[in-house]
């Protein structure tokens, strides 16, 4: 896998949460690229996530299993609906590809997402792949992400 193809990983991922959850009303979205190589090595890793404040348009846990179906309908599969009651307010939570609370793929890839009342939330890891992060002002990073 490219960068260029970690980073279009990472927006299909987004894109099929946005068809079951909807497409307006996202906001706190932080697109950002990172460096991730070890020992002398190049690697970059595109993450995003973004929150949405509108109703749902149908209960948390039916949401919830229908973004684990749009996960898997793109490649995704075997992504688990779970609960964490330690939240307040309680709610159903996805975190693919180990479950919830139970880390990232060994290249860092994580995908997690949670809804209750009026809210869901969607934070997407890419994949650590070989190659340097895009420059500022490129295509595939518009815009500084080290901004406070």
């Amino acid at each position: 896998m490219t960068v260029a193809q970690s980073h279009r990983d990472v927006l299909n991922i987004f894109a099929a949460v946005q068809s079951v959850v909807g497409k307006d009303g996202w906001s706190d979205e932080q697109p950002a690229w990172f460096i991730c190589g070890r020992g002398g090595h190049d690697a970059a890793q595109y993450t995003y996530s973004a929150t949405r404040k509108l109703p749902l348009p149908t209960t948390p846990d039916e949401l919830a299993k229908r973004v684990a179906d749009a996960l898997d309908e793109i490649g995704y599969g075997g992504a688990r609906v779970e609960h964490d009651d330690t939240l307040t307010p309680p709610r159903p939570v996805i975190a693919y590809p180990n479950g919830y609370n139970r880390g990232a793929a060994a290249d860092g890839f994580l995908v997690e997402f949670q809804a209750f009342d009026s809210y869901a939330d969607v934070s997407i890891t890419g994949h650590c792949v070989s190659g340097k992060a895009p420059k500022f002002g490129t295509p595939l990073n518009p815009r500084p992400t080290d901004l406070p």
